[in-house]
């Protein structure tokens, strides 16, 4: 048969809960699922969105308690911005978000249909320059925990306040400004910030130097029930907890998702650290960062977080 009905077969069987497919470069890994004998139509799909990164090899862990204990297929799809991801949420294509802590917050400002349900990594960017590129620009992801260090990074003097930004939409479009020596400035994620290491831009300071010490929170939809999402939350921070006691055993099963290879995401798991706690006070400071004040943080923070501490 042809490769466009192969193709649409798959997708009937992903459908149905039958396989998933994971993307792997230009090529898809189709997997069977085990169900222990439930009927197909008793399994849930629960779909992360989440952004190109190293950052979330303890996604492995959450899908296999929420498999054991739901019944249930964590799904994730990779987008190349947070805004995108965070988009999706609220447009109800996705029932879980792992976005920027600053994208989420200024999302449900305007509509208001997710809560915050748990902590996650921090770490792993960097501001970098090039001591010898003459462009006056700095580059950064519009909307994102990047955009807040460059942010207090101009407010700090550490990149002059004159200095032109601009926003990138996928790691291509930076390398490719890069090649153009069109950057003078970068505020970057692992493993972007690699690259640029090797094509000669040094480090200038870390998120953590700026006391950004939230990166991407996991956000659920309201349409996911409340008691589920209780659920959800309490396998999230358990999964956090149990992978920060040996994160590099993680790898393997990752890097086959997001198709970068298996060294890199060992390397970001050094340059990341986990934070599995959704601390109010901590979150305040954090609000109390960006730039652009969202309307009463105090409210904002009370109705989006389903936390006790």
């Amino acid at each position: 048969i042809s490769r466009s009905r192969v193709s649409e077969i798959l997708g009937e069987l992903e459908r149905e809960g039958l396989i998933s497919r994971v993307k792997v470069g230009n090529q898809y890994l189709i997997k069977l699922l085990d169900f222990r004998g439930e009927p197909p139509s008793r399994l849930r799909v629960f779909r992360v969105g989440l952004v190109w990164s190293s950052e979330y090899p303890f996604l492995t862990i959450f899908a296999k308690k929420v498999k054991e204990e739901l019944n249930a297929i964590i799904k994730t799809v990779v987008f190349t911005s947070s805004i995108q991801a965070t988009k999706a949420l609220v447009l109800g294509d996705l029932e879980l978000a792992l976005t920027p802590t600053i994208t989420q917050l200024h999302f449900y400002s305007a509509f208001k249909n997710f809560r915050i349900i748990g902590g996650g990594a921090y770490g792993g960017s960097k501001v970098l320059v090039k001591d010898s590129a003459s462009a006056h620009t700095t580059y950064s992801s519009e909307l994102s925990t990047m955009d807040l260090v460059r942010s207090l990074s101009m407010r700090e003097g550490i990149i002059p306040a004159d200095t032109l930004t601009r926003y990138f939409r996928s790691p291509e479009e930076i390398l490719k400004a890069i090649s153009a020596e069109a950057v003078k400035y970068a505020v970057v994620w692992h493993p972007i910030y690699r690259r640029l290491e090797r094509a000669g831009y040094r480090e200038v300071l870390r998120s953590e130097d700026l006391e950004v010490m939230y990166c991407c929170t996991l956000a659920a939809s309201t349409a996911v029930p409340e008691e589920t999402r209780r659920v959800l939350s309490k396998f999230y921070r358990d999964t956090l907890e149990e992978y920060r006691k040996a994160p590099e055993r993680r790898v393997d099963c990752y890097y086959l998702q997001v198709g970068i290879p298996r060294d890199v995401v060992l390397d970001g798991v050094r340059e990341y650290k986990v934070n599995p706690v959704l601390n109010k006070v901590e979150l305040r400071k954090y609000a109390g960062k960006i730039p652009v004040e969202i309307p009463s943080a105090d409210t904002v923070l009370y109705e989006v977080l389903e936390t006790e501490e």
